[in-house]
């Protein structure tokens, strides 16, 4: 016969009832006796039964990632490499955040687009907790529709009110890029930003124009564009016919890492030079970022604490749903490689 919930409680000390709230993450426990408890479950190796829990409770144990796509041709469960980096990057920091939780995940791509009242089917088969919805792309009304099913819910990209949220400076990250490429002599520059759904956009033309400004720099809206995809394509495409226009940029700060990639790509095709005729930032500090060539210079958003965090404000949700909601934004940081070149 295994371990049961009765074995851990005499060898901890304590009474069943303790090691059950102990399992169940109450936060009223002593940390002493939550210590014992722990250091019996983990001695005898004791698991608990979830699913009798689970009865009881009318609780699932399992999180949804919601990561959200542009169109409505995509795969619930499939990851797309290029459009859900930001997503995926983020998610790797979610078990962090867990930790010393029952909790597991789940992720399901899903678009947002179209019918504003649809939900997820993780969501709709009631299979979840509470899910971390990714990304910008959300209409409020779909967050509302998740709290009206008494989900809890962190947004993670984006700030919406009265709901618990994580996200970027979009407008401090758009600042230090700007004012990098200002700083570092480029006179000509061209800033491409995702697509003119995405409302971030706002927040970092805030920080362009800032940076703009306290330099004196002239902001003409003909330097700055908006891609059709947020791919590498979409950012080949923006450039390709920006540059089939005359315009001719020294500096180019582009709104992810991947659009960066897609200007770098028609930049080598053309044997245009990175950084000695052009230089490039980008945003984000993908993985993708350190295996350019040149290696792309970026601004870091800190995506792994991003999910790390939202874990644990997922959790205080949970526990505490009339909780006053969290806004927490993350502070980006310059990260310099080889695409940007200080100009006389």
């Amino acid at each position: 016969m295994g371990v049961t919930i009765i074995d851990v409680a005499k060898a901890a000390g304590v009474s069943k009832s303790t090691v059950s709230l102990v399992v169940n993450g109450n936060t009223a426990i002593k940390p002493e006796t939550r210590d014992k408890v722990l250091k019996a479950i983990d001695e005898l190796r004791y698991v608990p039964n979830i699913s009798a829990r689970n009865l009881t409770t009318k609780k699932t144990n399992i999180l949804g990632v919601v990561m959200n796509v542009e169109n409505e041709n995509y795969s619930s469960y499939e990851f797309d490499s290029e459009t859900d980096i930001f997503s995926y990057d983020v998610s790797t920091g979610i078990p962090a955040g867990l930790a010393g939780s029952d909790y597991g995940i789940l992720t399901e791509r899903f678009c947002a687009s179209g019918d504003k009242s649809r939900l997820p089917k993780l969501v709709l088969s009631n299979r979840v907790d509470g899910v971390f919805v990714m990304g910008g792309l959300f209409h409020d009304s779909f967050i509302q529709n998740l709290k009206k099913r008494k989900v809890a819910c962190v947004v993670v990209g984006r700030h919406i009110p009265d709901v618990d949220s994580v996200s970027p400076d979009f407008t401090q990250a758009a600042y230090l890029a700007t004012r990098y490429l200002i700083d570092t002599g480029h006179k000509k520059i061209l800033f491409i930003n995702c697509p003119c759904i995405f409302p971030s956009n706002k927040d970092r033309y805030t920080g362009i124009t800032k940076a703009s400004k306290e330099c004196g720099y002239p902001v003409d809206s003909k330097w700055t564009i908006d891609t059709q995809h947020n791919t590498g394509e979409g950012g080949y495409n923006a450039f390709k016919s920006c540059w089939e226009s005359g315009i001719r940029p020294d500096g180019i700060f582009a709104a992810n890492d991947t659009i960066a990639l897609g200007v770098m790509r028609y930049l080598h095709e053309r044997k245009i030079r990175v950084p000695d005729d052009v230089s490039i930032i980008g945003y984000e500090d993908s993985i993708l970022a350190g295996y350019a060539v040149p290696p792309l210079t970026t601004i870091n958003v800190a995506k792994a604490r991003m999910g790390e965090e939202s874990a644990r404000i997922m959790l205080d949700r949970i526990r505490n749903p009339r909780q006053r909601y969290v806004s927490l934004t993350i502070p980006p940081t310059l990260v310099e490689r080889s695409t940007v070149i200080r100009r006389k």
